[in-house]
């Protein structure tokens, strides 16, 4: 079994490991479960042999009567267990699906987590396209400019194509 999650790490991560650590329980228990499966119909198979021998053997009897009809509660016992191992597959799968949804979630939540760090912490590709903060226009060099004419316009250009589209949206809806 791996260690706990240490609390300096990440909760999504944290997710994950327990999930990882659930599955892995789980298919030991499948692995027991099917055992005892083939436990019941190993039973199922032996009384229903010894209740053939016995209805062969003459004369009928009141022992005779009694040891089938406890064979027969015998087989009666294992089908009952193996339809409750039939639940306990059943159950299995549901816990299977949630195990799904959980691990979605926690990949969801992994994604969200990378999506907010670029964003706080953004790559040096990311950094040009940022407004500059304060300090970085109180540090600049003086002959540096802050954007060509053409970069201006293009931005200007842009904002007034989105403005209209918003406002030609606006017109087909009223």
């Amino acid at each position: 079994m791996q260690d706990k999650p240490k609390e300096n790490q990440a909760i999504p991560d944290q997710l994950m490991q327990i999930l990882q650590e659930q599955e892995g329980g789980a298919d030991r228990v499948l692995g027991q479960i099917e055992v005892v499966q083939h436990s019941f119909e190993e039973i199922q198979a032996l009384a229903r042999d010894c209740q053939e021998v016995l209805r062969g053997l003459m004369p009928p009897s009141e022992e005779l009567a009694s040891l089938t009809a406890k064979l027969e509660a015998i087989g009666f016992h294992a089908d009952n267990g193996a339809y409750n191992i039939q639940g306990a597959f059943d159950l299995y799968q549901y816990q299977d699906v949630v195990r799904q949804k959980l691990e979605r979630v926690g990949r969801s939540l992994i994604e969200v987590s990378h999506y907010v760090l670029s964003r706080l912490q953004p790559t040096e590709d990311h950094v040009p396209k940022m407004a500059p903060a304060g300090r970085d226009i109180l540090h600049r060099e003086p002959q540096m400019a802050d954007m060509t004419k053409a970069d201006a316009d293009s931005v200007v250009a842009e904002f007034f194509a989105k403005a209209m589209k918003e406002k030609a949206a606006k017109k087909q809806e009223g």
